[in-house]
């Protein structure tokens, strides 16, 4: 697979504060990268950085190999990588549903009826075909963060970065959200770059790296980075709670898989083991 967003030595600075230092990343086209680190770690300023909202103090970020610090191609940077933040009021900008969505590719100035199918195609997708005449203040919070997602959707971008995007959300919000998030990765083969404070949305990714002191202190699969319970918590993190229940069960003698990461992994075992004892 190409790589779809590359960092290439990039440094960010506030004033004389270096909050993101000589950072290399790829992400590869249709990857699920998460992107973990304790508040203040850099994460936004990465997501920012991807989008073109903030340009590198040196160092370069590309997008499908454009520069995000060319001003002339901003708006095809912005169309190949979608942005959904934490807080869904912020994007929301009309009292229809639909008329939200919209918003960005009618700004992208194409045929009412392409909008159409845009429009009908993200709402599918984000699963609010019921909701779609009504007016966005009016929805719950995890209503809210998808049709935030279906507006980015409906500009058909091949990267969504979702910065922190169920934060804000009740767990069966969040689970209806990051249900959106799976499917449009595994489906669509949209690449998805999540920023979370949430173990268990980051074990469904395919990739996770940690941000510390701005720089990058690891970067592996979910498997590996949450079997090293003590170099999370010397991070500053915590394993998924299915991860940290396995532990305490490894503890008390059960023969069970440290690298148990969801919790389907630690039924089947316990179901195993039960038979295997019969």
């Amino acid at each position: 697979m190409n790589n779809l967003i590359r960092f290439d030595n990039v440094t960010f600075s506030y004033g004389s504060r270096n909050v993101l230092e000589n950072i290399d990343l790829e992400v590869r086209e249709g990857e699920f990268l998460a992107v973990l680190g304790y508040n203040g770690s850099g994460k936004s300023t990465l997501a920012k950085l991807i989008n073109g909202i903030l340009v590198p103090t040196s160092g370069k970020v590309y997008v499908d190999g454009m520069d995000t610090s060319d001003e002339n191609m901003l708006a095809e940077i912005r169309k190949t990588a979608g942005m959904v933040f934490q807080n869904p009021d912020n994007q929301i900008v009309a009292t229809i549903v639909e008329e939200d969505i919209a918003f960005a590719p009618e700004n992208l100035g194409l045929d009412p009826a392409e909008i159409r199918v845009r429009v009908d195609d993200a709402i599918k997708a984000v699963g609010l075909e019921k909701h779609i005449k009504d007016a966005p203040h009016k929805l719950s919070g995890g209503q809210k963060q998808r049709v935030a997602i279906a507006g980015v959707l409906a500009m058909q971008p091949r990267c969504i970065i979702l910065d922190e995007p169920t934060a804000m959300l009740d767990p069966k919000g969040r689970s209806l959200v990051m249900g959106v998030i799976e499917r449009l990765n595994r489906e669509k083969g949209i690449t998805i770059i999540l920023i979370t404070h949430f173990m268990e949305e980051a074990a469904l990714a395919d990739r996770i790296m940690i941000l510390s002191d701005g720089r990058v202190a690891v970067n592996d699969t979910p498997k590996k980075v949450f079997s090293d319970r003590d170099r999370m918590i010397s991070l500053g993190l915590e394993v998924p709670p299915v991860t940290e229940l396995t532990l305490n069960l490894i503890r008390n003698g059960l023969p069970l898989e440290k690298d148990t990461i969801h919790p389907e992994e630690l039924i089947d075992s316990l179901l195993k083991m039960k038979e295997e004892e019969a």
